[in-house]
């Protein structure tokens, strides 16, 4: 019996890429003029500050690119560090370029705007010369729910290579953006229209603590019992941080600061440890040694998260991703943990 294989569009020879595909001279550095060293400048950073100019707000370009303020802020200094000129004009009430600022802004979108057409045409004639899907994920739905899905899909279309990036919140996000990944799995805490989103599954928040701390008593605390816990929390949670510090505001309460770790591995060592409480999903909180643990509800608080499929909204899935995500919607995917 044949092996199965996705659906394509065309099975020509003219979906692979040839040098003449690029319509380039022999000799493509013959007439570009020489360009000069430029010790230190990085992309990033010139993609932050182009962020930044266009928002005129250092939290809003935070954001967009899915890192912390201080980050943002840090890559603005080390760029003006490195020009040697003030680039921005910062002030209690707003941001806005400076000339110099201006002229950057304007040189770096034109130059960036042609690399990023640039690569982007090159990723989309590679993928048009072979079958693959780069599926990224947060790491514990990288490690427990997607492989045993890619190892089915794999045994149904052996002519696919399906890779798996594993990343964190905030680098899935990125890989989406910047193309390096087809399509992602993860939660998606609020609407985004850089982003198609297809719901798979639902998992809610609870608090887990250990069995000493005195909360461990309670089977369930409501958000005014939270205003003198401070909370350990994997900064990919920060949205539901933020959805319990909402509902301490509205009852005239704080939050106290949380603990950010960077993975689930480290907070799970702080809370074997002792070190406070956290928040997880459900169908983490019951599992291994987690589970040895108290599982706490938050009363009067939504905490459900909705995981799925995250495609980039100005991308044309080609039929082998379509045919990838389709596997998905229809695949038994519930079984396992979520982050």
């Amino acid at each position: 019996m044949a092996a199965s294989r996705p659906p394509s569009s065309s099975d020509s020879a003219s979906d692979s890429v040839s040098d003449s595909a690029w319509d380039s001279p022999s000799d493509p550095a013959a007439d570009l003029p020489q360009i000069p060293a430029t010790p230190g400048l990085d992309l990033v950073d010139l993609q932050t500050f182009i962020a930044v100019a266009r928002s005129l707000s250092f939290s809003a370009a935070a954001a967009q690119l899915h890192v912390t303020q201080p980050t943002v802020t840090g890559r603005i200094h080390r760029l003006e560090a490195l020009l040697g000129v003030q680039l921005l004009r910062r002030t209690t009430r707003k941001v806005e370029p400076t000339p110099a600022g201006g002229l950057l802004l304007r040189e770096a979108v034109k130059t960036l705007v042609g690399l990023t057409t640039l690569v982007d045409r090159f990723r989309k004639e590679a993928r048009r010369a072979r079958q693959r899907v780069i599926v990224a994920a947060t790491p514990t739905i990288a490690a427990l729910r997607l492989p045993p899905l890619i190892q089915a899909y794999s045994e149904r279309y052996p002519d696919v290579e399906v890779e798996l990036l594993d990343l964190k919140y905030s680098g899935v996000l990125a890989a989406i953006d910047t193309g390096e990944a087809d399509v992602a799995v993860l939660a998606l805490d609020a609407a985004d229209r850089r982003y198609r989103f297809t719901a798979l599954w639902k998992d809610d928040m609870v608090l887990v603590a250990p069995k000493k701390h005195p909360l461990a008593r309670n089977t369930s605390v409501g958000p005014e019992d939270l205003a003198s816990v401070p909370l350990i929390v994997v900064d990919q949670y920060h949205p539901v941080r933020e959805k319990i510090a909402a509902a301490l505001r509205e009852r005239g309460l704080t939050m106290p600061p949380s603990k950010v770790v960077g993975n689930l591995n480290t907070l799970l060592g702080m809370l074997d440890a002792g070190m406070g409480v956290t928040l997880l999903p459900r169908s983490v909180s019951c599992r291994g040694n987690v589970g040895k643990h108290a599982r706490i509800e938050i009363r009067d608080i939504d905490m459900t998260r909705n995981f799925g499929i995250i495609t980039a909204r100005d991308s044309k899935p080609n039929s082998t991703l379509q045919s990838f995500i389709r596997f998905l919607r229809q695949a038994d995917i519930h079984a396992g943990s979520s982050d």
